[in-house]
């Protein structure tokens, strides 16, 4: 029952299709159920069409809507019609004449815009070179089909149609053939069509649903005209079932829709194959099954006429061999044209359309929604700390991990819309049709996360985010340079938020990225002007309240006095890779005081350093961390080294190295951020971590609900498991500190305690500390 209820919508529509089509013949065969019921439970068919049909109209534009509004009014005449009928049913007795023929005429007309339907979209899609040929082919078929109209339904017919006086055979007799007829013909056109607007799915539907109309009219044609048809026959299903398909059609054409850049859907090679081959035989097949008929026809033996007969078939043998040669080499060209236009417009690496292809098709979707009035999107993509991968594994792995986030990207916008590789590690996408910002939100969320799985890559596994910028047509630009400028700025305010995240232009962001291009030269003069300086957060641990240790703090002040935040300015100094130099200093600056704390007659403490990823993968980094612990005096013992999340991306021996490098030399190791991002329980182990820091999300939450207290403790049982020191940061309140009091002892760092401070107001606390005075 569970599996039942968890079927898609569309897997419902078909089990509720199947059970009312079997439900109908049941009535018909086996509950003995009266005309009107069966009359009114054949209401239902037209009522779905007519409901899905609009929906469909609704959902599509242009053409499609065109198209499916018409199938909606065929199929609502339909049940019209049908209303009708039943109505005069269950009030019992013959149906009066005004109402039969209603009846009649609204049948008919059901089928005129279903044929309407369909030469709309031929007269929409035949293009003036293909015009003339695909008329000819048509012509020939539809000769083909009158021919054997007469020949089989009107000829013996004819002279009981003209004397019969009962207008319903007259009507059956004419009427519905003739719109069978251009059902099936406007049927062969679609299939005709090398590339239409309805996709393969809804084709099927379509044929299949079409032709159960055109083989119920067939049956009711004889039945009309043997006298014999009685309202519940056994084949009347088959018109509920070829409405019923027709409103699967237009479902599926719904779900279908998207944010294509083309409106064309996708058609697969083994549908076009047997178009191909329809469109090429049947002309030819029409032909010689009339050259059968006139064989049969020939009551002697008629020299002259086989002798036609035959050069006939040997002109359409040799027709079809010379029509298949040149399709063959048609095919060849085609390829080596396309051969040469893809290595133009696709990127070498990735295999996705390149810079060139991207602009062109961006100019040309601005163009159509400038015309239509149609929504339109940029997005330009960045991955984060691909640089740090580049350097850290080599240009080889680098050029691996792009061309996969290429085959995801490829796979996630299947469909709905471009995505393109611009260089580097840069990608864009183009999206049209759209609707709503929310789908557009959702689509990047989409992307964030399945950019963020991992990546395998020969014997490393690989992890990185992406940052990404949203531009919209015609709010955030006019033209494509002006879409992609302001995407891209956009996506470097991302990057700026903390990667990893999506962000859509605002006009203030061009104002940003000048006061950025400010900031970064200032920062470049900061370490020499300065202006640099280190707060320290004590860390105190719950079970004793003394001050077991302290995080150093970079903050920068210009020469005017004002505070720039470090939410600004250290993801600057990430992406321009002057952390390096910073975090050289502030290493050493963190070194020194410490030092100078324990030389004042201070019991010892311990002081923690973040350590960007960036700064870790530099040369010589456990050297450099060496000479300063030398060149400052600083006990090895009494530094902790914080690596952030950033570092499970570059999860490789080189780092591993390293890492087991600084715990060689006695420091300790703390992994930040536990429980967010990418860290993990494997990282702890292949990283030999000395403690963890508990996420401030977590803990300003723990309050709220069981869940993220849960986690808390869940995060300290596995900490107390491995021997690992905890450490909680953005304990604020008293009911926070309650709560963690009751689960383990830590050493926690928050505002509840004390703020970041200066040096000397820390000195000052520690002397009291020691005095006994805290």
């Amino acid at each position: 029952m569970k599996r039942l209820l968890a079927l898609p919508t569309i897997q419902w529509t078909y089990l509720l299709a199947f059970l009312y089509i079997v439900g109908l013949w049941g009535m018909l065969f086996w509950a003995d159920a009266g005309e009107g019921m069966v009359s009114l439970a054949e209401l239902l068919a037209p009522l779905a069409a007519t409901l899905l049909g609009i929906r469909a109209s609704f959902g599509h534009r242009g053409v499609l809507r065109v198209f499916w509004s018409s199938i909606s009014l065929g199929a609502l005449f339909y049940f019209v019609a049908q209303s009708i009928w039943g109505y005069h049913y269950i009030r019992g007795g013959d149906m009066p004449f005004p109402a039969a023929g209603t009846a009649d005429v609204l049948w008919n007309l059901q089928t005129a815009f279903f044929v309407c339907a369909l030469f709309y979209v031929m007269y929409k899609q035949v293009n003036a070179a293909r015009g003339l040929r695909f008329l000819f082919d048509i012509g020939i078929v539809v000769l083909f089909l009158c021919t054997l109209a007469w020949e089989f339904i009107v000829s013996p017919n004819l002279e009981r149609l003209l004397a019969e006086p009962d207008w319903i055979l007259i009507m059956s007799g004419v009427l519905y053939p003739a719109s069978d007829l251009g059902l099936v013909l406007g049927l062969l056109m679609l299939h005709y069509q090398q590339v239409t607007v309805l996709s393969t799915r809804v084709m099927r539907f379509l044929t299949v649903g079409f032709a159960s109309f055109v083989v119920g009219d067939i049956f009711y044609f004889f039945d009309i005209l043997a006298g014999t048809y009685e309202v519940g026959s056994w084949y009347d299903p088959f018109w509920s079932l070829g409405l019923l398909l027709s409103g699967m059609a237009a479902l599926h054409s719904l779900s279908e829709r998207g944010n294509a850049v083309s409106a064309v859907p996708a058609r697969d090679d083994r549908w076009e194959a047997q178009n191909k081959r329809l469109r090429y035989l049947v002309p030819y097949l029409s032909l010689l099954l009339l050259c059968s008929l006139v064989m049969q026809r020939l009551s002697e033996v008629d020299g002259l006429v086989i002798g036609t007969i035959l050069m006939i078939l040997l002109i359409v043998v040799r027709q079809l061999s010379i029509l298949f040669e040149n399709e063959e080499l048609v095919c060849r060209l085609k390829q080596m044209l396309n051969s040469s236009e893809h290595q133009a417009m696709h990127d070498e690496l990735s295999g996705l359309p390149n810079k060139r292809m991207f602009e062109r098709s961006l100019s040309a979707a601005v163009e159509e929604s400038a015309a239509g009035g149609k929504k339109l999107a940029v997005l330009f993509m960045d991955l984060d700390r691909f640089k740090y991968i580049n350097d850290s594994l080599g240009h080889a792995i680098g050029d691996e991990l792009i061309r996969q986030v290429g085959r995801r990207l490829a796979g996630i916008l299947a469909g709905k819309g471009l995505v393109a590789r611009l260089g580097g590690d840069e990608f864009t996408i183009l999206l049209t049709g759209w609707r709503e910002k929310k789908e557009l939100e959702l689509l990047a969320a989409e992307l964030l996360h399945e950019i963020a799985k991992p990546y395998k890559v020969e014997n490393h596994e690989i992890l990185t985010t992406t940052s990404i910028g949203i531009a919209l047509y015609p709010s955030d630009g006019e033209d494509g340079a002006e879409l992609m400028k302001h995407a891209d700025a956009a996506m470097y305010k991302a990057k700026e938020k903390g990667k990893g995240r999506a962000q859509f232009y605002e006009p203030v962001l061009s104002g940003e990225i000048l006061k950025r291009m400010s900031m970064e030269h200032a920062l470049r003069q900061a370490l020499q002007r300065e202006e640099l300086y280190l707060v320290y957060q004590p860390q105190v641990c719950t079970k004793t309240e003394e001050i077991m240790g302290a995080e150093a703090l970079l903050r920068w002040r210009l020469e005017d006095g004002r505070q720039i935040s470090p939410a600004d300015f250290i993801p600057l100094a990430e992406e321009t890779g002057l952390i390096v130099p910073i975090g050289d200093w502030v290493l050493r600056t963190a070194c020194r005081q410490a030092v100078q704390w324990e030389r004042s007659g201070l019991p010892p403490l311990k002081v923690a350093v973040n350590v960007s990823p960036k700064q870790l993968v530099q040369n010589r980094f456990v050297q450099r961390v060496a000479d300063i612990l030398e060149e400052t005096g600083l006990q090895p013992g009494r530094l902790v080294i914080e690596i952030t999340e950033g570092i499970a991306l570059l999860n490789t021996s080189e780092t591993t190295e390293i890492l087991l490098g600084l715990k060689k030399l006695g420091i300790a190791i703390s992994m930040d951020d536990f429980g967010t991002g990418y860290s993990s329980l494997g990282y702890l182990r292949t990283f030999q971590v000395d403690s963890l820091k508990i996420a401030q999300s977590f803990i300003s939450r723990i309050t709220v609900g069981a869940e993220h207290e849960g986690i808390v403790r869940a995060i300290m049982a596995m900490a107390g498991s491995m021997q690992l020191e905890v450490i909680v940061e953005g304990v604020e309140t008293a009911q926070q500190l309650r709560l963690l009091k009751g689960i383990a002892e830590c050493l926690v760092q928050g505002y509840y305690y004390y703020r970041p401070m200066a040096p000397e107001e820390l000195t000052f606390l520690l002397e009291k500390q020691a005095g006994g005075m805290l």
